[in-house]
């Protein structure tokens, strides 16, 4: 029987192509807003930090709005927000304003992923995994097209506005397009909490688990990949490499062709039934190998080969694939989960720039550095989780075998 909700899933999924886009648009174009802001390069990428903020601030109420009001209208207020940001950006004088506009572009965000990924596992009910998977393939689309966009554009001559424009009329029609379409009833709402988790809850004795503890805070390893690979990977190639600007640009497309590549090699081992841990696990620690390449032996060739395997292993779908774990070990509503996860990413969001940016001023090629470690951390929050499902496992069959004895 055919999903009488696809045409949903594809605005969702639209909704994810712009946000790639909104995540590097302002990295692609920091030389121009540097000199725009007046305000160093350094200056305009701490800009990109106050997605940050935005992401933190909103998870407060986006969740809450996404389990009582409906996915709908979580994502309607996203794409709203997202709107007002590609608009005000666009026409910001200075750094300060921006920064409250990407303020407003974190918030998009929180609503954005408080209610497409609980969405997307509604309408696909027996593949939420590989279905969140997608929405990387989305991003990276993004991520891979807009950089080849902004290219033509200075080899042009043309206004960078135009890439702005770009993302304003995609959110303006599929706005449109989203408020006419129907949605799946809400399945897994805070409401169906287990009878003994809302009697621990009354008794605030409900705590946080081990395992929801790590896949929260596998969030802010998934962003920090994110923001290494679409913020400063341009960077490092035109600076440490001594590659041309547009060659420097085609980077972060060609991290973006080995993510996609990955999403599409992740959803096919998800529909085959491998579990989600193990794959987090092999692409943690390449993305910690990776980095370390790139800063171990700089050249242009290795710098192209590199930011391909990057963008595969770090920005192939951890992000969704922590989510669905996190999910999977908790009994709280996908809503609220989500916003707890977009806290994790928010903090992320906000403090890595911050400290690249710092990095930067010192020696960028140890950013790969940080990177690397901060895949070792989400390495170990998965084993974490890893051992514990066995451990788990093990004495159920234990009970199971001493039962049937």
């Amino acid at each position: 029987m055919k999903n009488k909700y696809l045409s949903t899933a594809f605005g969702l999924y639209l909704n994810y192509f712009v946000h790639g886009m909104a995540l590097i648009i302002i990295s692609l174009n920091i030389d121009v807003f540097a000199e725009k802001w007046g305000t160093s390069v350094a200056g305009a990428a701490a800009v990109v930090s106050s997605f940050g903020i935005g992401k933190i601030l909103a998870v407060a109420f986006s969740g809450i709005i996404s389990d009582k009001f409906g996915r709908k209208a979580s994502i309607l207020l996203g794409i709203s927000f997202y709107l007002v940001f590609a608009i005000g950006i666009l026409w910001s004088p200075t750094a300060s304003i921006a920064y409250f506009f990407g303020i407003l572009a974190g918030i998009a965000n929180s609503f954005l992923d408080t209610g497409t990924y609980p969405a997307l596992m509604e309408v696909f009910t027996k593949k939420s995994g590989p279905a969140n998977i997608i929405v990387k393939f989305f991003i990276q689309g993004g991520q891979f097209l807009l950089p080849i966009i902004i290219g033509f554009l200075v080899v042009r001559g043309f206004w960078y506005g135009w890439s702005f424009t770009l993302l304003i009329a995609i959110l303006s029609l599929n706005l449109i397009f989203m408020s006419t379409r129907k949605f799946p009833p809400m399945a897994a709402t805070s409401q169906d909490i287990t009878v003994e988790a809302k009697a621990l809850e009354k008794k605030g004795k409900f705590h946080f688990s081990v395992e929801e503890i790590c896949m929260i805070s596998f969030g802010f390893v998934g962003l920090t990949f994110l923001t290494v690979l679409g913020q400063w990977i341009a960077k490092y190639g035109t600076e440490v490499v001594h590659m041309s600007e547009n060659a420097g640009r085609m980077l972060v497309s060609y991290g973006s062709i080995g993510a996609l590549i990955c999403v599409l090699v992740t959803f096919t081992l998800g529909n085959k039934g491998v579990k989600s841990a193990p794959i987090i696990l092999i692409y943690t620690f390449m993305t910690a190998l990776v980095s370390l390449v790139l800063w171990a032996f700089p050249s242009p060739m290795v710098a192209t080969v590199g930011a391909f395997f990057l963008g595969y292993f770090s920005s192939g779908g951890l992000i969704q694939l922590g989510l669905t774990i996190l999910v999977d070990h908790s009994s709280r509503g996908k809503g609220v989960l989500t916003s707890l996860y977009t806290i994790s990413e928010g903090i992320a969001q906000f403090s890595m720039p911050i400290i690249l940016a710092a990095i930067y001023k010192f020696d960028i090629s140890y950013i790969f550095i940080l990177n690397a470690f901060v895949a070792l951390f989400g390495f170990t929050l998965v084993l974490i989780v890893s051992i514990r499902d066995k451990q788990r496992k093990a004495q159920q069959d234990i009970r199971i075998n001493e039962s049937a004895s």
